[in-house]
């Protein structure tokens, strides 16, 4: 539900890897499109000290099919993580997410209807509206198995449907959306991928493109908890807490479950070194970890570039109030810091496993494949523990050995967040980027109006097709990427 946005230099990224027309100012209108925003109250814009430029002032009037909103009910722990992220910031400035200026702390937006406080997605906004239309028919429980050609023309695609196999013809285009995990195994079973594993599982190529299922991109991201001063229950911990918050949510649209995460920190490289005690700057930093920088891929020195720059935020910390924790036998309690890396430089794979389109794919992540990574997030740990003693922040924990003490040897405190980050090291379910859009030679699948190399008709248009993973929360960008496709379709067909 969390709606963040990119910055503009990282967006921008999009249309150097060589796809004309994805620029930030591409996407911006429809980054407004999709959504109706609605302002908070003046309670919640002075309890935040808000001003018009944070508080999303260009969304005003927007009339878009997805509910956006602050949470009406956070409070002073809420309040406090953003001055607290804002003491430590170096050069704190005004913020302007779904412009470009993304960086800092602050409240961020939920894709959550304020009148029911209840989540606004793709079904309430798009689906509902358009469900008595009479061209438009879903049909759900099936399982697409794979995609009809006429050469290397797309006629059909072939599902199962209460155990019984069907096939549908397509007279114009075929439009793929099964996520960055089954959109490239769709594509494999069609006969759409590398030539050793079409081969292996003894598949008739149709195009053979070694680019399909590469290029899988997440935000690994790692907790860390820390004792409130006033201990309180997770609501699901208590069958009784659960109900009681139910019938407060339905009753009054407010309670515990009227909100999630609600502020957001995204922090520059530049300031995570600096509060952890680096004696590098970020531009040393990287040359460490790649001596040789003319050998980074395109989308590495880009990244590097990005990390270097003004608005590069590598990190997002948000915080978890104890009482919405997840029941857990390991969990340590109290409230909880997570921690997550935006702009990963491993890269890793997904391919089918078998010829049976209801097999799951292998999917092989290859988290800190790149040690960059593994070290950004170890430094931002120590980031996030020097926020949890930072003022009024520090308020509201209670006194406990810190695990990376500030007067300690740094690399002593680094060797400890790396062992945190083998125990707490997690995905946010954030998988982008295996059909990327990107030219053909550089690992593209789709091409910039997001059609697919090789064959006609075909269409990919979901996160596989992000040629690189998005500061934070990808929803937003999910919703823009639809809402530009749907232009470029009819554009195509109807011209």
């Amino acid at each position: 539900m969390m709606a963040t946005y990119s910055s503009t230099e990282a967006l921008d990224i999009w249309e150097k890897l060589g796809n004309k027309g994805w620029a930030a100012k591409d996407l911006r209108p429809y980054l407004h499109k999709f959504q109706t925003w609605n302002r908070p109250s003046e309670e919640i814009e002075e309890f935040f000290e808000l001003d018009r430029t944070t508080n999303e002032s260009s969304l005003d009037g927007s009339h878009g099919s997805i509910q956006t909103s602050i949470y009406k009910h956070l409070g002073p722990l809420e309040r406090d993580f953003v001055k607290a992220f804002k003491a430590l910031e170096r050069h704190p400035g005004s913020t302007d997410p779904v412009n470009g200026v993304s960086k800092g702390a602050y409240p961020i937006t939920a894709t959550v209807d304020p009148r029911t406080a209840e989540r606004s997605y793709a079904v309430t906004g798009y689906y509902l509206p358009a469900s008595s239309r009479s061209n438009l028919h879903v049909l759900t429980e099936a399982h697409v198995t794979r995609i009809l050609f006429d050469g290397d023309r797309t006629s059909g695609v072939a599902f199962i449907h209460t155990n019984q196999a069907y096939s549908i013809s397509a007279e114009q285009e075929v439009i793929l959306s099964a996520g960055a995990i089954q959109s490239p195994q769709i594509l494999e079973l069609s006969g759409i991928g590398p030539a050793h594993i079409l081969e292996q599982h003894g598949i008739k190529p149709v195009a053979v493109n070694e680019n399909v299922g590469e290029n899988l991109q997440d935000h690994i991201m790692t907790i860390l908890p820390f004792p409130p001063t006033q201990p309180d229950l997770s609501i699901f911990s208590n069958p009784a807490l659960v109900k009681q918050a139910l019938e407060e949510h339905a009753k009054t649209a407010s309670g515990p479950l009227s909100k999630f995460i609600g502020t957001s920190a995204f922090v520059s490289l530049a300031d995570i070194l600096s509060v952890t005690k680096s004696e590098q700057d970020v531009n040393s930093f990287v040359r460490n970890h790649f001596p040789d920088v003319a050998a980074l891929s395109i989308q590495q020195d880009l990244i590097r570039t990005l990390l270097e720059g003004p608005e590069g935020a590598s990190t997002q910390f948000l915080i978890l109030p104890s009482y919405l924790r997840p029941p857990s036998a390991n969990n340590e309690g109290g409230h909880t810091l997570v921690i997550g890396l935006m702009h990963p430089f491993s890269r890793g794979n997904i391919h089918i496993s078998s010829p049976d389109p209801l097999a799951a794919p292998l999917i092989d992540p290859r988290y800190f494949s790149q040690p960059i990574d593994r070290d950004i997030l170890a430094r931002s740990l120590m980031y996030a523990e020097e926020a949890i003693h930072t003022a009024p922040l520090s308020n509201h924990v209670a006194e406990y050995e810190r695990r990376f003490p500030r007067s300690g040897n740094v690399e002593t405190n680094l060797e400890a967040a790396r062992d945190h980050l083998k125990k707490w090291a997690k995905t946010t379910y954030h998988p982008v980027g295996t059909c990327a859009m990107l030219p053909l030679q550089e690992g593209g699948v789709v091409d910039n109006k997001l059609r697919v190399y090789g064959v006609t008709g075909l269409r990919v248009v979901d996160a596989s097709i992000f040629p690189l993973i998005p500061q934070g929360n990808p929803q937003t960008l999910v919703y823009a990427v639809a809402e530009k496709a749907s232009d470029l379709i009819k554009s195509t067909l109807w011209t």
